[in-house]
């Protein structure tokens, strides 16, 4: 046996799919044997794996073991000279394999070898090729000195950025996600450090095959694509505390005692230090446009008081001067009510529409009256109030067409901007995937035609826009933000040289594979069914967010009942349902259908995804379905605020 291919899978059902596609034509004329080890996914990964591909020898954990475990359960039972550790979000070449056995039986001293990889946009993946993560080499790596200095042996040592891409090396550091082993050289060195649950273990084994005197080899001569590459967010919390202390693990194990104290020393400034930047970077993302708009906002109500105050004592003849109170107290409040509402129905999120922008300018104009009359200190002009919603929605949509003229050269938006996308690949299967995106997908872009991968027939058809030679050039043309590749028409290895030759950072790309009713992009997946993706109200953590939205938000609708009542279309019905939401009888939200089929089970909910669409009396048939499919799946706090928002009116329905 010369190739034993080990995929440890964790919910990634598609991911997994393409995958096994790739490794099904790459180990073609190869002794070759595949093992998934599923980690007790909950995303039907072992039926698809057992259906689909009953040559692949499926290990059914039934707890998640980590990757070091589930590969070492593998490795014990493989057979293979050469051992294959492969992630599932992967895509692998048509000659992948032979090449790297190949280069292996021409290189004796070869204990390890990993490849070139490229992210789902085409972009080449850094962790390719590394150094181990010495103490200085990894101060210069956290500290930002290696990107200064990418050429330099010294301080670009992390990523081995003095080596040429494109050049076979000896390196130190492997990745994981493609890491190919001498079986021999595995038996002398040992299997996978168990002790490492989730990153680590890849540089840790590397480390190790050196020291069992072997060379690691970055090969360039073929190449992946890696989807998710540094698949967890690396601006993430937990990516950094869970990846710093896989650091640690590595240096108490390798280092002597000096070595090790400052390497850990290291390790915690850089949580201390990245999750500092990790945190500011978040939150100045969210808060940086709104800020912004905040203080347009203060402008604007304090330029409409100060020509208030002109009509009064130049056209009226009054003394209407406003105390300082309205700039100190007033104005402020005001503006950051019209923000709020903006950002609660959804002002701030791309593709900006306009609904959004009107209602919360409407609605702020509600609220600040209603908080008004509740505090007379800030009780002023209504006829300020109302211009200065006026002004709001003005400047909003003024902001976000700037934004929109920045990002794609057009000032106007509608509530139906949509991605344009072509196809590549041949004329059938290009009609085949517009109507999978036309109709089960309904995926959100504006197919501009197919790209043919042959001849342009004679019978030409208006969806035909050119040839793959031409893809370039049709992209700039067209202003394309989407490819989407059939693999049935191109090769992976074709798709990938395609996409690492456009180089296009601001492309996105995605690849159907041949005669899927899916597309897999990064970290990405356009598929009519859900059975591929995990609920979020299955989740105990969501559930009880969901009851402490409940409990708090009902408590605060009771106590300005009162004052609020009349906005009810149903007061009575709206105070008994508000009742039963406190006393944790119904949901504040909950599903259209009643105890929909195949979805996460909760209480009945006084409102629903219908309020959020504006649909209130389509309830039935697949379009509820999909509602309800679609709030299992990305429920959030959050979401549940916006429905209330948007069907507050409706809390008194049934």
């Amino acid at each position: 046996m010369q190739l034993s291919v080990i995929i440890v899978n964790y919910n990634v059902k598609h991911f997994l799919e393409q995958c096994l596609l790739s490794v099904e034509k790459a180990m073609m004329g190869l002794e070759a044997e595949v093992f998934v080890v599923d980690n007790n996914s909950v995303d039907g990964s072992q039926q698809m794996v057992a259906e689909k591909f009953p040559w692949v020898q499926l290990i059914d954990n039934q707890v998640n073991v980590g990757f070091s475990t589930a590969n070492n359960q593998a490795i014990r039972i493989s057979n293979g000279k050469y051992v294959l550790l492969l992630n599932p979000d992967t895509v692998v070449e048509e000659e992948t394999f032979h090449k790297v056995v190949n280069f292996m039986e021409e290189t004796p001293k070869a204990g390890a070898l990993g490849v070139k990889m490229i992210d789902g946009q085409g972009k080449f993946l850094p962790e390719s090729k590394r150094g181990v993560p010495y103490p200085w080499v990894a101060f210069y790596k956290i500290f930002g000195i290696s990107r200064l200095f990418p050429k330099s042996k010294r301080f670009g040592r992390y990523y081995a950025t003095h080596l040429s891409v494109d050049e076979n090396n000896p390196v130190e550091v492997l990745s994981g996600a493609f890491m190919l082993l001498r079986k021999e050289a595995l038996d002398k060195v040992g299997l996978l450090d168990e002790t490492f649950f989730m990153y680590g273990e890849d540089i840790d084994l590397s480390y190790r095959v050196i020291q069992g005197g072997y060379e690691n080899y970055y090969f360039a001569d073929t190449q992946i694509i890696h989807y998710k590459g540094e698949s967890t967010k690396k601006g993430s919390l937990n990516y950094v505390r869970v990846f710093y202390n896989a650091m640690i693990i590595f240096a108490k194990k390798h280092f002597h005692s000096g070595g090790q104290q400052l390497f850990i020393l290291l390790i915690h400034l850089a949580i201390y230090f990245r999750a500092s930047i990790a945190v500011l970077n978040r939150l100045w993302k969210k808060i940086a446009f709104p800020l912004m708009e905040t203080a347009l906002i203060y402008g604007a109500i304090f330029g409409i008081k100060e020509y208030w105050e002109f009509r009064a004592n130049y056209i009226e003849g009054e003394d209407g001067q406003y105390p300082l109170t309205f700039d100190l107290v007033a104005a402020p409040i005001y503006s950051v009510i019209f923000v709020f509402f903006l950002w609660s129905f959804g002002a701030y999120k791309k593709p900006f529409r306009i609904r959004p922008i009107l209602t919360a300018g409407f609605s702020g104009f509600i609220a600040i009256a209603t908080v008004s009359y509740i505090f007379k200190d800030i009780n002023f002009s209504r006829a300020i109030v109302g211009l200065s919603s006026i002004a709001t929605i003005f400047l909003a949509l003024t902001t976000r067409g700037l934004i929109n003229l920045l990002d794609k050269g057009n000032f106007f938006f509608t509530e139906e901007a949509r991605k344009r996308a072509v196809i590549v690949g041949d004329e059938e299967e290009g009609g085949r995937i517009r109507k999978l995106i036309r109709g089960e997908l309904n995926y959100p872009v504006e197919v501009l035609g197919t790209v043919l991968t042959g001849e342009i027939p004679q019978t030409d058809s208006y969806q035909n826009i050119g040839q793959v030679a031409q893809l370039g050039e049709i992209i700039s043309v067209y202003k394309v933000d989407e490819v989407i590749f059939s693999n049935k028409s191109l090769s992976f290895q074709r798709i990938i040289n395609i996409m690492a030759g456009l180089e296009n950072k601001s492309m996105d790309y995605k690849i159907v594979p041949s005669g899927a009713d899916y597309l897999v992009g990064p970290q990405v997946i356009h598929s009519s069914l859900y059975s591929g993706f995990s609920f979020n109200l299955a989740r105990k953590d969501l559930l009880a967010k969901k009851r402490s939205f409940d409990l708090l938000t009902s408590i605060f609708l009771l106590l300005i009942y009162p004052l609020t009542f009349w906005l009810y279309r149903k007061p009575g019905k709206a105070l008994r349902n508000l009742w039963n939401v406190l006393r944790g009888e119904y949901h504040l939200v909950g599903y259209i259908r009643l105890h929909p089929e195949g979805l996460p089970e909760i209480k009945q909910g006084v409102l629903n995804m219908l309020h959020r669409v504006h649909k209130r009396g389509k309830n039935t048939g697949d379009y509820s379905a999909g509602l309800d499919r679609h709030y299992a799946r990305s429920y959030s706090p959050e979401l549940d605020l916006e429905i209330l928002l948007k069907g507050f009116r409706y809390v008194g329905g049934n």
